[in-house]
């Protein structure tokens, strides 16, 4: 091969699993041979093999490989398939630069006669059933307009039908065959209750779980799923034309130097039209962003675009606004305010605890007051403040979290409290069961039956599995379902095991089931119960304003009817952290629904079920904590250790 006379060339062949695009080299000297591998390889090249590159490394790179061809008059000779990724991405990018400098971008299919929300009139063989909101519909003719597109419209602006909808008319057109969808497990339900309930016939749809890719219209897989799929994933795309969808696509912000990045950099290349979703696609920084673009335009070419100032390590304030302006052609946003949701009434209650409750949470107050330099402020504080606002807020909840007799698998993920054995307080706190209800937990429970004798149905919150527990067994007599870390999802479930997706099945269908107990934490993301229940109680809340936030959109989002009044009770126990924390998110909250009705694109971070961030990250948090702190009350408390 390294001698073979004739004139100097590359051949590449799209083959392998997983794909990648093989070169082989005739009559290319060493040194050229290996200058090639330096640019492309994932290994040193050998002289004697073929060379193995990454699809998206040759789209990154191949201007420079082009440089190189030239300076040694080496010619490249590619198999249809690989001629076909370089002249598709090609055609794509300049289709997205074209409309990044303002020229007119090619319209892939007319959407001009969707004035009711239907499919434009042509040879489907699916339509949609589900009339589209104004601006769903304008979200719609703007990515259909598009070779890909990022959808960035907030969480419950029902970017999951607007998708569904593209997807029906790309078919139409022929230009893609199936779709496959890369998401959460919490919101596989809504990608499956979607394809089988708006489109007409419905869409076939399945799980990847392993083995074989399912033969259904849309295939569903999630992100911890991926890296150990890619080589299936990318046999199976290469044969067929395939609609990637990456729903929740900002937990794929690390690109290459993530797990869940790096599979859809190599995914990206192979599929004929790619979608992103997220309601937030810069949550920790504006270059999040730039990963975000590259699977959508594999290469760099697009992103490159973006303004170098954004990107850098301390971005200018009005880094996101630049960004917007630069890429506003190629993504779509509706904005929270366009929702025009109906009314959410949330209503603060305060609650008095018992005597022994009380006492238990001055003694609690007490200790950590003595514990602390209240005038120190550096950053070791902030993970001891977080621990500490979680004890409190565990002994304002009920006490009995605080035990060494409570069940550690089932309690928060924190480490236990230091309660010195045969002290005062540990005999108070082991006892407490047994001489008191938490006086939250007895109006949560009072609250969920009277909504019960009106007929309606109840989502309670708490951030501790064991108030869960109890609850659940207060409420017996209402069938509760319950989700937490402890209920696992239907993937790996045996028949008949409790699972996150069989107990909101009960809640949604079952009559008798009249109460959700859930975990923030377990359940923030692609849940919706909108439809079938209007009633939330908050048992405890964390400065978290943005897991509140997101908590709230489960029963307050898009599809309620315009009369329906959501209710929300917010349990405070008076003079407890409760009071600071209430305070607190009524704050970041305003803040937060200011950014959401924000029509450009802003760096905001809302969680996700594997992202819980610092318990305390907020300085005014720590100050409110310390404030607390120190009213910790002088007298006669539970603090000995006799």
């Amino acid at each position: 091969m390294t001698t073979a006379q004739g004139n100097p060339r590359l051949t590449m062949t799209l083959a392998g699993s997983p794909v990648r695009i093989v070169v082989t080299r005739y009559a290319v000297t060493d040194d050229q041979w290996m200058e090639v591998g330096l640019l492309l390889a994932e290994e040193q090249p050998r002289p004697t093999q073929p060379m193995k590159v990454r699809p998206e490394t040759l789209l990154a790179r191949r201007g420079g490989l082009k440089g190189i061809l030239s300076r040694h008059r080496i010619r490249l000779e590619p198999d249809p398939a690989v001629r076909q990724l370089l002249s598709r991405t090609k055609l794509d990018d300049e289709r997205a630069l074209n409309s990044l400098s303002g020229s007119a971008s090619e319209v892939v299919v007319s959407v001009d006669q969707m004035s009711t929300g239907t499919l434009p009139e042509g040879p489907l063989t699916h339509r949609l059933t589900r009339d589209l909101r104004p601006f769903q519909q304008r979200d719609l003719a703007k990515l259909a307009s598009l070779s890909h597109g990022a959808n960035f419209s907030v969480p419950g602006a029902g970017k999951t039908t607007v998708t569904l909808a593209l997807h029906l008319i790309a078919r139409s057109v022929g230009r893609i065959q199936r779709m496959l969808v890369v998401a959460p497990l919490s919101a596989f339900g809504a990608w499956e209750e979607e394809a089988t309930h708006i489109v007409d016939p419905p869409l076939t749809i399945a799980r990847w779980r392993g083995g074989a890719v399912p033969r259904t219209d849309i295939v569903l897989i999630n992100y911890q799923r991926l890296p150990t799929a890619v080589d299936r994933l990318s046999d199976w795309m290469s044969q067929q034309s395939v609609h990637l969808v990456i729903d929740e696509a900002h937990r794929a912000k690390r690109g290459a130097t993530g797990g869940w990045g790096r599979a859809l950099l190599d995914l990206a290349p192979l599929a004929e039209r790619r979608d992103i979703l997220t309601g937030t696609p810069a949550p920790n920084h504006p270059r999040d962003l730039r990963s975000l673009i590259d699977i959508l335009w594999p290469g760099g070419r697009v992103s490159s675009r973006l303004p170098r100032q954004a990107l850098q390590q301390d971005p200018p304030l009005n880094a996101m606004a630049a960004i917007a302006d630069a890429i506003r052609p190629i993504f779509v946003r509706t904005n929270k305010r366009e929702l025009e949701l109906p009314t959410v009434l949330i209503r603060p209650v305060r609650v008095a605890m018992g005597p022994l409750q009380q006492n238990i949470y001055d003694a609690m107050l007490s200790r950590y007051a003595g514990m602390f330099d209240l005038d120190r402020r550096d950053s070791a504080m902030f993970s001891q403040m977080g621990e500490v606002s979680m004890y409190l807020l565990q002994a304002a909840s009920s006490p009995r979290l605080l035990s060494r007799g409570t069940d550690q698998t089932q309690s928060y993920r924190y480490p236990p409290l230091a309660i010195p054995s045969g002290s005062r307080l540990a005999a108070l706190v082991d006892s407490y069961s047994d001489h008191e209800v938490p006086a939250k937990v007895q109006r949560a429970c009072a609250i969920v039956r009277d909504n019960v004798n009106r007929g309606e149905k109840t989502l309670v919150w708490s951030n501790f599995p064991d108030n869960l527990l109890t609850l659940e067994a207060q409420l017996a007599a209402l069938y509760p379902a319950i989700i937490y870390g402890a209920v696992s999802s239907d993937e790996d479930a045996q028949p008949g095991v409790r699972t996150r997706e069989r107990e909101l099945d009960r809640f949604r269908n079952d009559p008798r089931c009249m109460v959700l107990l859930a975990n923030p934490a377990a359940m923030s993301e692609g849940v919706s119960l909108h439809r079938v229940c209007h009633n939330a109680i908050y048992l405890d809340r964390t400065f978290n304003a943005g897991q509140y936030l997101q908590s709230l959109d489960r029963i307050h989002r898009l599809g309620l009817p315009p009369n329906v009044v959501t209710n929300v009770t917010l349990l405070v126990a008076e003079g407890t952290i409760d009071e600071r924390v209430n305070r607190r998110v009524e704050e970041k909250t305003r803040r937060l629904s200011r950014m959401l009705s924000d029509p450009g694109l802003v760096q905001m971070a809302l969680p996700d079920d594997d992202d819980f961030g610092e318990l305390v990250d907020d300085p005014d948090d720590l100050e409110d904590i310390l404030r607390h702190l120190g009213e910790a009350p002088t007298g006669d408390v539970a603090t000995d250790e006799r």
